[in-house]
């Protein structure tokens, strides 16, 4: 047996006793049951992390932040909340939880969504375009409503081509008036939770 094989299958092993978080073939479970003291300290520890991004967003927009990057980073606590929804609402089976866990815990999409859905617009909604894209060209005015999910973050860190190949997608234009109001407003509904 070559080093490499043996290399492969003691990783093999070690996934298949030690990480109850991957199936028998590396791949993430679909469900995972956890106790309700596991969910709730989860849903605790996401509670505060999402205060400390809060509280980091506000500092770097208080002392001279570019504006999307403090809504970039504050995107990351619209999604952690979408963690919290999802665990509130995940089944009770027995005094245990079952998490979606591969298409829900793990998937930025789903608990953007979930959050989105649940937080009230001024938590979600960074920009809206001053001109409606019904009347004006896009391509020529401002038409844009901003959502904070993770499309806009993946477009605040990182360069990327439109779908056409000709153009890099650009930085989306956040208001500094609605982020502050929507990091006011997240920390409130948080700090109910």
């Amino acid at each position: 047996m070559k080093p490499q094989n043996c290399n492969n299958f003691l990783m093999d092993v070690k996934n298949d006793m030690t990480n109850p978080l991957k199936d028998g073939k590396n791949r993430w479970v679909k469900y995972l049951i956890i106790t309700e003291d596991m969910r709730n300290k989860t849903i605790e520890i996401s509670r505060q992390r999402i205060l400390k991004l809060l509280d980091s967003s506000q500092i770097l927009l208080d002392n001279g932040g570019t504006v999307t990057i403090c809504a970039g980073l504050y995107t990351y606590a619209v999604e952690e909340y979408g963690k919290i929804v999802l665990l509130r609402k995940s089944r009770k089976i027995d005094g245990h939880v079952r998490v979606n866990y591969k298409k829900g815990f793990r998937d930025h999409n789903t608990k953007f969504r979930l959050a989105v859905k649940k937080l009230p617009n001024e938590c979600t909604t960074l920009q809206i375009g001053p001109f409606d894209p019904n009347i004006f060209d896009p391509k020529c005015f401002d038409t844009e409503t901003v959502i904070a999910d993770f499309k806009s973050r993946m477009s605040v860190f990182y360069t990327n081509f439109l779908e056409s190949g000709v153009n890099i997608e650009s930085v989306p234009l956040v208001s500094e008036q609605r982020l502050k109001i929507a990091i006011v407003t997240l920390r409130k509904i948080v700090e109910e939770v």
